[in-house]
Order: structure tokens, then sequence, then C-alpha cells
């Protein structure tokens, strides 16, 4: 999977300047980074090109497991920005119409993967997205492999974040505006805890400072929402594991320098390194503001903080998750591949809840 992925990235280079039209990107992207996940485009009970229905429209490749349509794959030129409103309705319409869970847009760069089953608009359906680059994650490449579709590992991890999402919103909202039902469970629980209550008011305003996250140290084999943040992960996970036993010196030493900075600032907290990033907790609230993700030559930072917190030159700079899936518990996402872009992101981290 490493030397076809490294050989796609150098494909895309040669190409990325160049008008390549769609059968093109298809068979010189698309195909062969699907072919690397396992799907054999051969076999005509696995992958059908432009699989038509009664009303004619045509998806460019239909994926099936076990005589059921899993994915449709829609393919665009490279160029492509995939932002077109209408062709996403089209397509989910069509993934609607045929009971088809997953639709996959690309441009052969840009992988864009929607879950039908999500509530909203058909462009909020949007469940993850990568790019293929050097920093690409491929922990969301591997599933889309065939084995982990057959697996319903894909179907299970989009199950949960719908789950996991509409339950942070429902309790989100009970905590802002908690009905006196809820008030009244609280005050029960409490007394059977601590053999004493506060008043309604005080449980109102204790409510409001809680910030609900959803654990994902386990890649939603084992998820938790919790009403803090999760306390410091017991297993033997090291600093230098995230960067490859410390051997990719490019991304350790961007973390290090981050850390110093950090420190430099005034910013008081703990290191708490888990299976698939390094949350960085307040030792003034207990919080974990942001999580950092050692990739071969840069680092991935997920931030708690709220984009209308930013200015319009630092949105320029990050990328939106809260509502796509993804490793870390911030709603923002810094990708910073030098030392030198470190400032801004230090300026973002500052604004996030580490604050008391």
């Amino acid at each position: 999977m490493v030397n076809s992925l490294e050989k796609l990235i150098k494909t895309i280079s040669k190409l990325k300047d160049k008008d390549i039209n769609e059968a093109q990107t298809k068979d010189y992207l698309i195909r062969p980074f699907f072919e690397s996940l396992g799907w054999d485009f051969s076999n005509p009970d696995e992958v059908i090109p432009e699989e038509s229905d009664s009303s004619g429209k045509r998806p460019d490749y239909s994926f099936y497991i076990g005589g059921s349509p899993k994915i449709l794959i829609e393919a665009k030129p490279l160029n492509n920005q995939l932002n077109d409103v209408k062709m996403i309705n089209e397509k989910m319409s069509y993934c609607l119409s045929t009971q088809v869970p997953f639709l996959i847009i690309t441009n052969g760069v840009l992988y864009r993967i929607y879950y039908s089953k999500l509530d909203g608009a058909n462009k909020d359906k949007l469940l993850f997205d990568f790019q293929l680059d050097e920093n690409v994650d491929e922990e969301l490449i591997n599933k889309l492999r065939k084995d982990s579709v057959a697996k319903d590992e894909l179907l299970n991890y989009a199950q949960n974040t719908f789950v996991l999402t509409n339950v942070k919103k429902t309790l989100e909202a009970l905590f802002q505006d908690p009905p006196k039902k809820y008030l009244n469970i609280i005050t029960e629980k409490m007394k059977e805890t601590i053999g004493y209550t506060f008043g309604d008011n005080d449980l109102k305003d204790a409510l409001q400072h809680f910030n609900i996250q959803i654990n994902t140290d386990i890649a939603f084999d084992q998820n938790d929402v919790t009403v803090s943040d999760a306390k410091p992960d017991q297993k033997n996970w090291t600093i230098e594991r995230q960067f490859n036993d410390g051997k990719w010196d490019t991304s350790f030493d961007i973390y290090k320098k981050l850390i110093a900075l950090l420190v430099s600032e005034g910013i008081k907290f703990e290191e708490n390194p888990t299976k698939l990033y390094i949350g960085l907790i307040s030792k003034v609230n207990n919080k974990n503001f942001c999580q950092v993700q050692g990739q071969k030559r840069c680092i991935k930072i997920w931030i708690n903080t709220e984009l209308s917190d930013l200015t319009e030159q630092e949105k320029l700079l990050i990328r939106d998750v809260s509502n796509i899936g993804h490793h870390g518990i911030g709603k923002i996402e810094a990708t910073i591949n030098s030392i030198a872009d470190l400032g801004w992101c230090v300026n973002i981290i500052k604004k996030s809840t580490v604050s008391p």
C-alpha cells in the first residue's frame, strides 16, 4: 500500500499542471488507487462501470460486496474543485434511490466520502475527506479497503459517527437549557453520591461550563461520550511512537518546537500520548485543548476552538472539521509543514479551551 501511494503521489505531481480530462484521471489516478485497496476492476460482480438505473443516471463505478452495492464512485477531472452542489444532489439522490450507503466524489487527488444516512442537506452528508499527498492520513484511506468494507468497518465508523454526533448535540442542548426534570435527576444523583446538592440556578450555571467531547482514541472500536476530557491514557503509548519511534526527524522537531513555544507563552499543560495522537491537557481546567498527530513530514493539530473565534486570515489557514470524521476531538484542523508555520498556529491554540 505504501509503495502504491508513493507511486500515485509522484504521478499526481507530474499531472497536476496538465489539463487532463475525466477519462485520463480515471485511468491514471482513480482506478490505480482503488486497485491498491483490493478492488478488482476486472470482476463484474465487484466493480460495475457506468451502471444506470431507470432514470438513466450513471455513476462512474459501483462497488459491490456479496451482490449488494456498497459504494458509488463519481469521478471528475484532476482540476475539478468538487464543489458542484447540483452534482452532489444528483448523485446523492441516486444513492438514496438505490439504497447505497456511500458516495465518493473524487478528482484523483481529493477524495470526499459521503454517508447517505446522515441528516441535513446532501452537501452536509460529508463523512470525511482526504487528499493524496505526502501527509495523507492512511487510517482514513484504509477504511475504503475492500476487506474493510466487506467487514462493515466503514459502515460501523459512519454509524458511530452519526450516533455520537447526535448524542453530543442533544447533550449540549440539555446543558444549555436544562429542563426541570433533568435538574431533578442531577439533584438526586448528587444526594446519592456526595450527600448534598445545590440550587437549580447553581446547577444551570455549572452546566454551562461543560464541553461534550467524543473519545476517538480507539478509532471507534470503543467509543465513549464524556462530559469532561479523557483522563491520561493508561496504555504504554509514548510521544516518540507518534513519530515512528523518533525516526521522523522533521515532524518530531516541529512538535518539540511547538511544545517549547506553548511553554514560553506561559501555558501550563501535560502531554498525554495515545494511540492516535498526543493530547495536550491544561493544568488550569483539565481540558484537552488540542491534539497533535505525528506524520512523516508534518504534524496535524486539532484545536478545541470555534471557527467564529478566528480571524478571516486564520480561517484561510485551517480546515473546519466539526462535521467531518477525524481522529482528534478539536473542531478545527491545522497541518504544520515547517517550524515557520507554528507562529500563527500557536496564536489559534491560545484561543482554545486552555483558557480558564
